[in-house]
């Protein structure tokens, strides 16, 4: 059986970011079609459903975490902890559909949607299969089959549900054409998995339990986190304001692809080495390094056309969002950082620190947030989520460096791209200044002629970086 630890984690990696672009691509073009057939009840009241379904999922996702957790260690009895995943999973699903059938009236008036009950069994059964199953293939280290899997249910899904809804089924068919992709899947992720699942031990139960109990609250509390500034915006302002949130959100997610894409495989290879006994100073500063890598040039090109981005891509209403668009992606240089470190984290079987930084940065979020959302409207929350953000990486940063002394928490690497980002903003800011940019292929040619600058600077003044670019690029076409 393949671990963590024998598979290239920068091949992996390259996979996985590639495969996560493309989602996002595909994903863009289903939100602009989708919107205009559907309308904003349908449309939303969609993804109304979709939001209570990923909350009603973290107890699943949440000890599907500590199986993966378990599953990359160097001793395990994988067949037990499948078996445990599938009991696990039986009975949250026998739970959630009675509390559905109680709450049905309530789940109707609150999404819009008549088919709300059926539809959100349905995509939570769908889920409920997947992720656990697509954590385990994560944990042998096979992070470019995980998110190409994935890659491969969204170029499923858009077709499934355009086809739907045309027939009819209105925003019922956005849920059925996710499920039914899901459920296509399955079977892919199950080829990479391959364990025959046998019912679990008391041992294995236990050992599961002892991480799930904080995984699973961790689960609860960042998607709690991740949400918390929409919520707060549409309580304490209007819609609008969370509109100007979601589109400056938007703008900046692609950076933390790598971050995403390199801290699945990191998790399950620090927890297969921790397990040994063996030392992580060199993948994690080698992670470290490179997982801001689309992040840093983002937050220089937010700072230098801020406005532009905005309004070419969303147009002149959300004009609103350009400042909330620099906020997010200092935020996100941030989180790239702290995110790998709270999967070493993991890896070394500490959730339970996790499970208290996140409480701790959700209730400074929340307390910060109320307060400079009251005083300065919508940027108050983006400058609380940056604050609880850094105070999150200063934490992680503390533990790690405590327990693994040979981690080199600001590589070099990290600050040639700042060089790099900085050489770009000289570039392009003049050249943004002497265009009209008041068209999306003027707006495309300077976001091309910045990312071939820094990737050219970078390329230039990072040894690291080529030897890097080489080694990935070796074990890629060794894995081909």
């Amino acid at each position: 059986m393949s671990d963590a630890t024998s598979v290239s984690l920068g091949g992996e990696t390259l996979k996985a970011t590639a495969a996560k672009f493309t989602m996002a691509a595909i994903g863009f073009l289903g939100t602009i079609v989708f919107a205009r057939v559907l309308g904003p009840t349908g449309f939303g009241g969609y993804y109304l459903l979709f939001s209570l379904v990923k909350i009603a999922d973290r107890a699943v996702n949440g000890w599907g975490t500590a199986v993966k957790k378990r599953f990359s260690e160097a001793e395990t009895t994988p067949g037990e902890l499948v078996g445990s995943q599938a009991l696990f999973t039986l009975v949250w699903m026998a739970i959630v559909c009675a509390t559905t059938i109680l709450a049905s009236d309530r789940l109707v008036a609150y999404t819009g949607l008549p088919e709300a009950p059926v539809l959100f069994i349905v995509l939570l059964f769908a889920v409920t299969l997947f992720e656990p199953l697509d954590l385990m293939v994560q944990a042998r280290g096979r992070v470019g089959a995980s998110m190409w899997t994935d890659t491969l249910r969204s170029l499923l899904t858009f077709p499934l549900q355009l086809g739907l809804i045309l027939l009819g089924f209105g925003a019922a068919g956005m849920a059925y054409g996710l499920a039914a992709a899901t459920f296509l899947t399955v079977p892919i992720l199950w080829y990479y998995v391959r364990v025959r699942p046998v019912s679990p031990g008391r041992e294995t139960v236990a050992s599961l339990w002892s991480y799930a109990r904080f995984s699973i609250p961790n689960s609860l509390l960042s998607q709690a986190y991740d949400r918390f500034d929409i919520i707060l915006l549409g309580y304490l302002l209007a819609p609008a304001a969370a509109g100007h949130y979601e589109v400056a959100l938007k703008l900046t997610v692609p950076a933390t692809f790598v971050t995403m894409a390199a801290a699945s495989g990191l998790m399950a290879r620090v927890s297969h080495r921790h397990s040994k006994g063996d030392d992580l100073g060199t993948d994690v500063s080698n992670t470290l390094a490179f997982t801001s890598v689309v992040a840093i040039p983002m937050f220089f090109g937010a700072v230098a056309m801020p406005k532009q981005l905005v309004v070419t891509f969303f147009g002149p209403d959300y004009a609103a969002a350009a400042p909330l668009l620099v906020g997010l992606a200092l935020y996100h240089v941030a989180k790239t950082q702290a995110g790998v470190l709270t999967s070493v984290i993991d890896g070394i079987d500490r959730p339970d620190v996790n499970t208290r930084i996140s409480a701790v940065t959700l209730a400074l979020n929340i307390a910060l947030g109320v307060a400079l959302t009251l005083v300065y409207g919508a940027i108050g929350v983006v400058v609380a989520t940056v604050v609880a953000e850094t105070l999150r990486y200063v934490l992680s940063a503390a533990v790690v460096k405590r327990r693994l002394s040979s981690v080199v928490l600001l590589p070099r690497t990290l600050a040639e791209q700042v060089a790099a980002g900085a050489v770009m903003f000289a570039v392009i800011v003049p050249v943004e200044r002497a265009v009209a940019v008041d068209q999306w292929y003027h707006l495309l040619a300077i976001v091309v002629l910045g990312a071939v600058v820094y990737a050219v600077t970078l390329a230039a003044i990072s040894r690291k970086l080529r030897i890097t670019i080489k080694g990935v690029l070796h074990s890629s076409r060794l894995d081909l």
